[in-house]
């Protein structure tokens, strides 16, 4: 029988950058936690750090990126190309 490939753990960074990608236009806590595959405990402590940060926010049950999120997704992603560049 074969055995399961291991999952990969995601590095904090991944998680942060999947959050912010998902509220681009603006999500509910549920959806991110099921696309993000988080538990609740660790969704909690990933929006409370980036809401604390100004690179999200929440209204009426509604979380978006900010625009300081904004500019962290481009940041990271010409920091992801350049390590491709790199490597």
């Amino acid at each position: 029988m074969p055995r399961p490939t291991p999952r990969k753990r995601r590095a904090p960074h991944d998680i942060i950058m999947e959050i912010l990608k998902l509220a681009k236009k603006g999500v509910k806590k549920t959806d991110i936690m099921y696309k993000a595959r988080l538990s609740f405990d660790m969704l909690e402590k990933y929006l409370s750090a980036l809401k604390e940060a100004d690179f999200i926010t929440e209204e009426f049950g509604i979380w978006k990126t900010t625009k300081k999120g904004l500019h962290v997704i481009k940041a990271c992603e010409i920091c992801q190309r350049f390590i491709k560049e790199v490597t």
